[in-house]
């Protein structure tokens, strides 16, 4: 193979690690911090990805729509990442999910 082509194979190879990664770092994001209210049992009702279209998981969120006060438990960087994993798997995404939280 030509150096062109293994670059692109690395470039490639590196992007999706990445991605995968960055994937990842949502979801427990979206676990840790959402799941301790959201879950069967607890103070919060169960949420999904899936509950809402991703549009919608934005507008709340940058609405302030969510009771309860979440700058006392999430900063800033989590409250992205975690905004971005609804919005990836929410029921209007190419990859929903709706039961990551069990209900």
């Amino acid at each position: 193979m030509n150096k062109k082509v293994l670059s692109i194979a690395g470039a490639l190879c590196l992007a999706f690690t990445c991605s995968t990664l960055a994937a990842a770092s949502n979801l427990d994001a979206f676990l840790d911090k959402c799941g301790a209210c959201h879950k069967s049992g607890a103070e919060a009702a169960p949420v999904n990805p899936a509950d809402k279209a991703g549009v919608v998981w934005v507008k709340y969120f940058k609405r302030g729509r969510h009771p309860g006060d979440l700058n006392a438990t999430i900063n800033a960087d989590e409250m992205a990442n975690i905004v971005e994993f609804l919005k990836n798997h929410a029921a209007d995404s190419d990859h929903p999910v709706a039961a990551v939280i069990p209900k």
